[in-house]
């Protein structure tokens, strides 16, 4: 997919590749990390619901009233909306990176172009 051309050009085609690269390695780091963080999640969704589970069992034989159940739960619903918020800004941060970086690198190819139709032209006159 690399363009043979002027020196600036390739240089430009090489900058875009290593670019490619650290995007593929980012990308691996951050699935790995968001499946740790979901296999965490997983396990405390586990542990909670068996709490919940006897708390119900507790309500049920009158033992403590039905709130308590709602406040045992409270972790795993604090952590979910954590978890939504801290997702729903990373997405929104990565979409704006994305969108800047696909602009400059786009305007880097067309000026390299530009350059390039420049040189050949004025090779053309010579």
């Amino acid at each position: 997919m690399t363009q043979s051309g002027t020196p600036g050009t390739d240089a430009t085609w090489a900058l875009v590749e290593r670019e490619k690269r650290r995007d593929r390695a980012l990308r691996r780091v951050s699935v790995g990390a968001w499946s740790i963080t979901f296999i965490l999640l997983l396990l405390l969704a586990v542990a909670v619901g068996m709490q919940v589970s006897q708390m119900l069992q507790a309500v049920s034989a009158g033992v403590i009233p039905l709130t308590a159940v709602f406040w045992s739960a409270m972790p795993l619903i604090s952590v979910l909306g954590i978890l939504s918020v801290l997702i729903g800004t990373l997405s929104t941060v990565g979409i704006f990176l994305r969108l800047r970086t696909a602009s400059l690198t786009e305007i880097q190819l067309r000026l390299a172009a530009l350059e390039e139709m420049l040189a050949t032209r004025g090779d053309a006159r010579a």
